[in-house]
């Protein structure tokens, strides 16, 4: 009969060893697909850094173009302002023309009705000669004489 020296822990042991080297041997065999996962890892996170970089600057000209353009608005509205209150100007000196214009067509209107009434005839029926006597010196408020006869 052969005697066997071992027992049965030492089967464990030796068991375990060979589990151990395998694993360790896996995990070897692992190593380079990790170091190439960490490695793309590491490629995403560098590139996202530079995106983030990029839109940053991105972000920050986008920021100077607002303000310039706020700043344009701002320029924009008080030229706008100016205007309007140019406008206004004109629209106040148009009004006051309006009222001179109209009061002027007034005075000159009394000023035709007054001529009018003034050369109303006093005499019905003219003498022979003409126009010429239809209406005196004193028909004509504030009037001169005339040397010309060929006025009518």
């Amino acid at each position: 009969m052969v005697t066997n020296n071992y027992t049965d822990s030492s089967f464990q042991v030796v068991g375990d060893h060979n589990e151990v080297s395998a694993e360790r041997n896996s995990l070897k065999d692992q190593k380079p697909v990790g170091g190439r996962e960490v490695n793309g890892f590491e490629y995403q996170i560098r590139s996202k850094d530079e995106d983030i970089r990029r839109l940053e600057d991105e972000h920050e000209l986008a920021m100077k173009d607002i303000r310039r353009l706020e700043h344009e608005l701002v320029m924009k509205d008080e030229e706008m302002r100016r205007l309007k209150s140019q406008l206004d100007l004109r629209e106040k000196e148009f009004a006051s023309l309006r009222i001179a214009i109209r009061s002027a067509c007034t005075d000159l209107s009394n000023a035709v009705t007054t001529v009018d009434d003034a050369l109303k005839f006093k005499n019905k029926s003219p003498s022979k000669k003409g126009i010429e006597h239809f209406y005196t010196e004193e028909d004509l408020y504030g009037a001169e004489k005339s040397e010309r006869s060929d006025l009518f």
